[in-house]
């Protein structure tokens, strides 16, 4: 088992102390994920739906792609499935890369298919979350803001679709990291985090000043788990120092 696996992965963050990981739909590793999780005893906290990495108008998600509704349902039952089997409550709901051309297409499509999703949930006892991603890391991908994103939550209603922030993005596309936890508390169910700009350790130099956020995001009374979706300077592991202070802190 080597790191380059997802399953390697897992083995290696329960190595180095970690409680929880998230994941990608482990394609080609379903069994494989599923006896490193049993084995280590390490949570999923979080997993991408599957995604069609064959083609890249889908290796984003299909959420919000005209046409392609009965590939989200497909998507959306195998995750389930997989996340049922390895007791993962969360999964990010990605949207997809869209043509701007076709707006009011792709947001019906995104808030039908999003209203499908938030029952199917529901009934399996998981929420799913939508992400707001900058258009410097993806170019064209839909949900691409937190007006959008707070739009398309109002008007589903649903207590089990969430928004999932990445600090990383949210820089990126708005700032003002303060007044928008103020302002999207109630609905925020999944954390991330990075440096800004070179999406490294969040103690890197950058524009983020992490002492600050994690203090205010306990402050805001979050008390789930925090992704860490950063990419490393050197190696995972010299990049782990950061950790240690903050564990230190408590």
């Amino acid at each position: 088992m080597t790191a380059s696996t997802i399953a390697g992965r897992i083995k290696l963050a329960d190595q180095y102390g970690f409680q929880a990981v998230e994941i990608p739909y482990p394609v080609g590793e379903l069994l494989d994920v599923a006896q490193a999780i049993k084995e280590s005893g390490i949570l999923i906290s979080l997993i991408n739906i599957s995604i069609d990495n064959t083609n890249d108008d889908l290796k984003y998600g299909s959420t919000s792609i005209p046409g392609e509704e009965q590939l989200f349902q497909k998507q959306l039952n195998e995750t389930i499935e997989f996340a049922k089997t390895v007791n993962c409550k969360k999964i990010h709901l990605m949207a997809g890369v869209v043509n701007k051309k076709l707006e009011c297409e792709h947001y019906a499509t995104y808030v039908s298919n999003l209203k499908e999703a938030a029952d199917i949930l529901l009934a399996n006892n998981m929420i799913g979350v939508i992400e707001p991603i900058n258009k410097y890391a993806i170019p064209s991908y839909y949900m691409d803001s937190f007006a959008k994103a707070s739009t398309v939550l109002k008007e589903l209603k649903s207590n089990n679709i969430k928004l999932m922030v990445d600090l990383y993005h949210l820089q990126h596309i708005c700032g003002n990291f303060t007044k928008t936890l103020e302002e999207y508390r109630d609905v925020i169910a999944h954390f991330q985090i990075a440096q800004v700009p070179n999406r490294d350790e969040p103690d890197s130099p950058g524009e983020l000043n992490y002492d600050y956020i994690f203090k205010t995001i306990q402050l805001f009374g979050y008390d789930d788990w925090i992704g860490c979706e950063y990419k490393p300077k050197k190696t995972t592991v010299a990049g782990l120092k950061w950790i240690s202070k903050y564990i230190n802190e408590q």
